[in-house]
């Protein structure tokens, strides 16, 4: 049985083009049960379309470029050589030439210009290097260069340092678009308040920003093991509304983050209404995202590391009751349990002096049991740390009954899901702080589900402005006399 399968086409400026290729099954495979088209052949079918298909493309586009479109005359050829373009289908090997610039508009001129070069720079198209992008920021190189390798029609083996500098080249073109976007899209950031939403008790006008760091193991010869990268997971409305908007990148840059944050702020919606709360941990450099936003911008310091401080605070006085008498045991265990409802109702001021009484009072226990320093120390530590992030505590009572966000919830997700898995929990690599990077856009885009998006972003044209002089010149001649 032999199948013949014809394909016609037409373009613009030649005339049509037709090719045909055959398939022969026969009857002993028929009786082996191979029913149909194998994956071979399906590949071998798709190869063959996609060789054709991209020849008469590239010879179509050569013949567009060799048109001068200033005097209508045709640019001369100066060699001929050949180039092979990477493709989903397979490698294509087109023949590419070499244009001189048109003699009559550009007499003289000796540069020469490469019309397959400009369609593919990359020597792979745009499908296969997105692709390509989205497997190794998934999984390691290698098993991303093996699937390419077995799945996709055609395919050399491809080292894993191709499919590096693929994805790489993928992140380098989204954070050049992110910069783009920056520049075209801008916030109003005065200093001023917050005008409010027609509907007061609307959860949507709170605009959160759950931001948090992670370590990446850097890459041998600095002087540090580790370097850091900022994740932040932007949302609007409270817990359980939409999923949210996140971006990252390596270092803890403020520019970086008022620039990252601002434009997470206007894909959200925001246009000077509404308020603005930053979530995040003690550490400075993220405090000061709240300082870099529109104001009036809120920083909360998140629970979950209040909490974290309480729970052995909490462990050890209940050890410790067990071998006290009846009336100071209640009283050791009230007082621990009333500095978590302080601190969880907002109330900063009088959970520090009770802390610092428990302090005092525990001199008076048995200085014998082995749970009075870690007690102590443990309540020193809750209140050091309480004093200095005094203006970050708000009453999460309140923001917990309204369905207000109290914790980093969603940031420390997105680390685990962007930086954890890849580069950190079973991946016995080192990264460069840039490559680092580059990797975060790609997986960041995929994340939002918006990477052909980005990679299509376009600015908007600005229009161009003319500057009146003040000053007349005066013509040649007439200075001349």
């Amino acid at each position: 049985m032999r199948w013949k399968i014809s394909i016609e086409g037409s373009d613009e400026i030649t005339r049509g083009h037709r090719f045909e290729f055959e398939i022969e099954k026969s009857l002993d495979d028929l009786i082996a049960g191979n029913v149909g088209l194998s994956i071979d052949e399906g590949k071998a079918i798709m190869a063959s379309l996609q060789r054709n298909i991209i020849e008469r493309q590239c010879a179509l586009y050569v013949l567009f470029r060799r048109h001068c479109e200033g005097c209508g005359g045709t640019r001369p050829v100066k060699d001929y050589s050949t180039r092979t373009i990477q493709t989903v289908y397979g490698a294509v090997t087109v023949e590419s030439p070499r244009l001189y610039p048109c003699r009559s508009c550009m007499p003289g001129v000796d540069f020469t210009i490469t019309p397959i070069s400009e369609l593919c720079p990359n020597r792979a198209t745009a499908e296969l290097m997105t692709l390509t992008a989205k497997l190794g920021a998934l999984m390691p190189y290698r098993a991303a260069a093996k699937v390419l390798t077995d799945f996709l029609p055609g395919q050399t083996p491809t080292r894993h340092t191709t499919l590096r500098h693929r994805t790489l080249a993928i992140g380098k073109r989204l954070e050049e678009k992110e910069e783009q976007r920056m520049l075209f899209e801008k916030v109003d950031t005065q200093e001023r308040h917050q005008r409010e939403l027609p509907l007061p008790g609307d959860p949507e006008r709170e605009f959160v920003l759950s931001i948090d760091t992670a370590h990446i193991p850097q890459v041998r010869g600095h002087e540090t093991r580790s370097f850091e990268a900022v994740i932040c997971h932007a949302s609007r409305g409270g817990v359980g509304s939409d999923r949210g908007i996140l971006f990252a990148f390596s270092g803890t840059s403020r520019k970086r983050m008022r620039a990252e944050g601002l434009l997470a702020l206007k894909r959200l919606g925001y246009e000077g209404k509404g308020e603005i709360t930053v979530i995040s941990d003690a550490e400075d450099c993220l405090k000061r995202l709240k300082s870099a936003l529109p104001q009036t911008a809120t920083h909360i310091l998140d629970w979950f590391h209040i909490a974290m401080k309480l729970r052995p605070i909490e462990q050890t006085a209940a050890w410790l009751a067990r071998r006290l008498p009846p009336d100071e045991r209640e009283e050791l265990l009230e007082d621990i349990t009333a500095v978590r409802w302080r601190l969880w109702n907002g109330q900063t001021d009088r959970a520090i002096d009770l802390i610092g009484r428990l302090f005092h009072d525990l001199k008076a226990v048995e200085q014998g049991s082995t749970a009075i320093v870690p007690l102590r120390g443990g309540l020193l530590n809750l209140r050091t740390y309480i004093e200095q992030n005094r203006g970050s505590i708000a009453n999460y009572s309140a923001r917990y009954r309204e369905g207000k966000r109290i914790a980093s919830t969603a940031a420390e997700a997105s680390v685990n899901n962007l930086v954890a898995k890849r580069m950190v929990k079973k991946q016995q690599m080192r990264w460069s702080e840039r490559g680092a990077n580059l990797l975060l856009q790609v997986r960041v885009a995929l994340a939002n589900g918006d990477l052909a998006e980005r990679l299509a972003y376009q600015p908007p044209i600005q229009p161009r402005q003319t500057i009146i002089s003040p000053f007349v010149p005066v013509p040649l001649f007439q200075r001349a006399a």
